[in-house]
C-alpha cells in the first residue's frame, strides 16, 4: 500500500569525495530516485518498512576517498520543494 500524501518527491545522492584540507571536492556523484515509493510503502496490517538499497557507484579515488550521501525530501503540499539533508562522510568506501 502506498501513501502518496507524505512526499511529492524523495531521492538519495551518493558521492565519492577526495579528502582534502578544507572542503572535500566531489569526484563523482549519482542520484537515485525511487526513494519516495519506498518511504511511503507499507502493508495494510503493519507499520512502514521503507527499506531502500541503492545500486553502486565506482570511481578510482585513491586512499584519500570518502563516501558521502545527501537525502532530498519534498514533503507533500508544503510548497517548499526539495529540502537537502546532509550526512557526515565516511572513510569506508
Amino acid at each position: 500500500m502506498d501513501d502518496p500524501t507524505i512526499f511529492d518527491g524523495a531521492k538519495l545522492r551518493l558521492q565519492i569525495k577526495q579528502s582534502r584540507q578544507g572542503a572535500d571536492p566531489v569526484a563523482i556523484e549519482r542520484d537515485f530516485p525511487g526513494l519516495e515509493a519506498r518511504l511511503e510503502d507499507s502493508a495494510s496490517n503493519s507499520p512502514r518498512h521503507g527499506t531502500y538499497r541503492t545500486a553502486t557507484i565506482s570511481h578510482r579515488a585513491g586512499a584519500a576517498a570518502l563516501g558521502d550521501s545527501v537525502l532530498f525530501l519534498d514533503w507533500h503540499g508544503d510548497g517548499c520543494g526539495y529540502q537537502r539533508h546532509d550526512y557526515t562522510a565516511t572513510p569506508t568506501v
